[in-house]
């Protein structure tokens, strides 16, 4: 009872599907949870999802704080998605409801 509060400010963004209101966020932050990957290996995880989809998802969960952006500027330069601490969150509080790992691919 004394996470409720906590619990509650995150289930808000997930369970209550307030900013996330798609399965595909969702899913998207099932796969980061092992760790960062570009926006070609979600988009080749996830079978059907077209590039414009994807980089609006990312975008949404990138403006709300659950994941953020990380730029190598090497040749090639790679751009890798990552969750944050409250993405992180977000993805426990799931654990509560459906077996995320078996969301992720």
């Amino acid at each position: 009872m004394k996470n409720e509060n906590c619990e509650n400010k995150v289930c808000k963004h997930v369970i209550g599907f307030d900013p996330i209101k798609c399965e595909c966020k969702t899913v998207i932050m099932c796969n980061l949870q092992s760790g960062g990957k570009t926006l070609f290996k979600l988009q080749k995880l996830m079978n059907g999802v077209s590039y414009d989809i994807m980089t609006l998802k990312l975008h949404q969960l990138e403006g709300i704080g659950l994941i953020y952006k990380s730029v190598n500027y090497a040749y090639p330069t790679e751009i890798k998605y990552f969750l944050t601490i409250k993405g992180w969150e977000c993805v426990r509080s799931l654990r509560n409801y459906v077996d995320v790992d078996s969301i992720a691919v």
